[in-house]
């Protein structure tokens, strides 16, 4: 089966395991960013520089996380970058009871949802598999079952 939406929500996970060759998933997450810009295009919260960047910053060093910023400048098309204002928290802190995620989770989810986007994450039990017995009008997968 083919994903049949060209727009991406890649949780900040998936970034990080892609960027810190150390993580036990970093091949199947970089197959999946080397797809971004020819088949997908990344629709994302703001919030993913703090959490790619940060953790970075804090887990390996500077110029890392200097080097992520750089590149999600270069996949993250302004105009699909959601800013985490008063409105994005508002809709999405309503998906923290309906589905039983994190509150930051469902940051991502709502950007997925109101942009249409195919989320992808590597949090399994604590995300992806709360979406995963509902009526979701989007395709949810964690990064195993990202069919590519």
């Amino acid at each position: 089966m083919k994903p049949r939406s060209p727009l991406l929500t890649l949780d900040a996970n998936v970034l990080i395991a892609a960027l810190k060759t150390d993580e036990p998933h970093s091949e199947k997450c970089t197959k999946i960013i080397a797809q971004v810009p020819d088949q997908f295009v990344l629709a994302e919260p703001s919030i993913i520089y703090q959490e790619v960047c940060g953790t970075l910053a804090r887990k390996t060093n500077l110029d890392i996380a200097n080097r992520a910023k750089e590149q999600l400048d270069l996949m993250i098309h302004p105009k699909l970058l959601t800013n985490c204002n008063r409105k994005l928290c508002i809709s999405a802190f309503t998906l923290c009871s309906e589905y039983k995620i994190y509150t930051i989770d469902a940051l991502y989810l709502q950007v997925a949802l109101t942009n249409h986007a195919i989320l992808v994450s590597l949090d399994k039990e604590d995300f992806i598999d709360k979406l995963k017995n509902t009526k979701l009008p989007i395709e949810a997968y964690t990064v195993y079952e990202f069919p590519y």
